[in-house]
């Protein structure tokens, strides 16, 4: 067996045990550990998501690599084929990164925790479940009881699922994508959550933050923006290092007295406004929202904010 091989088979020695007592049925099992194997492996229950880092200069060898990649997981999973989905991890900007580039339509559904969600793993380089966000995810379903949430850039709802199971008294979920949007519907249904509580909204979510009524307060707020956005439906481009400044002052504004916003991004060079930390009451609460099935500890950074 090749140093890929026996990695994996360590990696699930002790990412596995941590998976069955979370519970959760999707998870990271290898994160470029090695260099000479650059890809990502998620085990979304009995189906496995491989995302690969390709390296022109080194392409001859890389496919190599990969043809092991492939040999060893359906060795050591006992998976076929069928049941491997590739994907290539390059660098993304604006929406490509979540355009669909696939009809192929695969879904399942995978748990965490109480909850369970559906994925897709075939039309979309995500799949619709960001699994290093499952601590934060976790954070909000244990702070949302008897609170009015937001979940701004909802993406498919599954902090929105997260705070009604935790019995959230209201959650909005805003987000332009109509298919997201839908997608967070399900999500909520599929869990038997009330959806009464629910109130999805389409909408440019600069634009629409900036004209919310002052009047309309949220108790706790979920801001977890995507680095870079060119959407034809925006009326501006977006990028999180210019805009975060903005965006967490509008949230301050229509948070309520005793409220907190959460607050993350996955820009690798974010760097804080000062202004913001001398501003508001500001905790970096990154470390404790890392799960350990993830090495890359710059996946992404997370804070709190609270009114002082």
């Amino acid at each position: 067996m090749n140093s890929f091989g026996n990695r994996l088979l360590k990696n699930l020695r002790t990412v596995k045990p941590w998976a069955e007592k979370f519970p959760c049925s999707a998870f990271r099992i290898y994160d470029r550990d090695i260099p000479e194997y650059a890809v990502s492996v998620d085990l979304y229950g009995e189906n496995v998501v491989i995302f690969r880092y390709g390296n022109v200069k080194y392409q001859e060898r890389d496919d190599l690599h990969f043809q092991h990649v492939i040999e060893d997981l359906m060795s050591i999973l006992q998976v076929s084929e069928r049941q491997i989905f590739i994907k290539e991890r390059n660098r993304q900007k604006g929406i490509s990164q979540y355009g669909k580039f696939s009809q192929a339509g695969f879904k399942c559904q995978v748990t965490e925790g109480p909850l369970k969600f559906i994925v897709n793993l075939s039309d979309y380089l995500d799949t619709g479940l960001f699994l290093d966000h499952r601590y934060s995810r976790k954070w909000v379903r244990e702070n949302a009881s008897g609170k009015k949430v937001l979940n701004l850039f909802c993406y498919t709802g599954t902090v929105s699922a997260n705070a009604l199971y935790g019995g959230a008294r209201e959650v909005v979920s805003a987000d332009m994508s109509a298919t997201y949007l839908e997608w967070a519907n399900e999500n909520i249904e599929l869990n038997g959550l009330d959806s009464r509580k629910h109130f999805a909204v389409r909408a440019d979510i600069m634009n629409w933050l900036g004209d919310l009524d002052a009047a309309d307060k949220f108790d706790l707020i979920f801001l977890d923006p995507p680095s870079f956005s060119n959407s034809k439906k925006m009326k501006d481009d977006f990028d999180v290092q210019s805009c975060h400044q903005w965006l967490v002052d509008r949230c301050m504004e229509r948070l309520s007295g005793g409220g907190t916003l959460f607050f993350s991004n996955n820009l690798r060079s974010f760097k804080m406004d000062p202004q913001l930390v001398e501003k508001y009451s500001c905790t970096e609460i990154t470390k404790k929202t890392l799960p350990p099935d993830f090495r890359n500890e710059l996946i992404h950074r997370a804070w709190l904010f609270a009114k002082r």
